[in-house]
């Protein structure tokens, strides 16, 4: 039979096979990377690695440093410089469980040539747990890690994810006029624990915003009302139940904007 899993190594055998993309750096005096396309559960993206669990992996010009679909324990892994996503784990075709510890990520999101130049596009995250909507469960631990300087998002656990985070260093850009961003965002009936994490310096300066009826506000448009301006959390919870998440102990005193928030309103993610 034909399982799942033959099934995914088939497909990026068959995508890498047609179009297989070297990006060539050596003219900065950088090893060549090798940007693999992947069919994901957020699209077609490419990635430096697939289930790579220990090393160095220097991600730049591909969407993804390390794209996790099969069961493993990730340990001791540094990822940089990609532009989407760190550690992207996927179940979007069959369950997995992915046990991250000991990880340093950085760097994560637009880049002008090997330099990071984050902007405000809602893409840039450190490390994520995703299913797809209404995929099968991505579940496990990101546990003694380190994120820093990442776009939109340190850590995302999203749909049909159930995750434990715990003792975690996440540290945003400090003030930036560009994007809201977000330490650790749990989303769309996720689940698990956050606990112990130091969480800071997420904290959005600018003006734009949603208006109630998913109009944009602020910056070319007229002024947000108090309460529909975007703003930045150290942990986030987000269209979803918050008895299905442990939490506490986190420190989130320093540099974020709002230290915790629960948001009902998918206009305001």
């Amino acid at each position: 039979m034909f399982s799942d899993k033959n099934f995914r190594i088939a497909k990026v055998l068959v995508i890498l096979a047609a179009s297989l993309t070297l990006v060539a750096t050596a003219e900065l005096g950088n090893a060549a990377v090798f940007c693999i396309p992947v069919v994901t559960s957020r699209g077609v993206l490419n990635t430096a690695a697939i289930d790579q669990s220990t090393g160095t992996i220097d991600a730049t010009s591909c969407d993804i440093g390390d794209y996790i679909t099969t069961n493993t324990s990730v340990s001791a892994l540094t990822v940089h410089d990609a532009n989407q996503y760190g550690i992207f784990v996927d179940s979007g075709l069959s369950s997995i469980t992915v046990s991250i510890t000991g990880a340093t990520v950085y760097n994560i999101g637009a880049h002008t040539g090997p330099t990071f130049t984050p902007n405000g596009v809602q893409t840039g995250i450190g490390i994520i747990y995703d299913s797809g909507a209404g995929g099968p469960m991505a579940q496990g631990s990101i546990t003694s890690s380190s994120v820093t300087a990442y776009q939109k998002g340190g850590i995302e656990v999203n749909r049909n994810s159930n995750v434990t985070t715990t003792d975690n260093t996440v540290t945003g850009l400090g003030p930036v006029p560009f994007i809201a961003q977000n330490g650790i965002e749990y989303a769309r009936d996720a689940a698990g624990v956050i606990r112990g994490n130091t969480v800071s310096d997420n904290f959005y300066t600018g003006e734009t915003g949603l208006l109630a009826d998913g109009s944009p506000c602020g910056g070319a448009f007229p002024a947000c009302p108090p309460g529909r301006q975007y703003v930045s959390c150290g942990i986030l919870l987000v269209l979803i139940d918050p008895n299905n998440i442990q939490r506490g102990q986190n420190d989130v005193s320093n540099g974020n904007q709002r230290n915790y928030a629960v948001v009902t309103d998918s206009s305001l993610d």
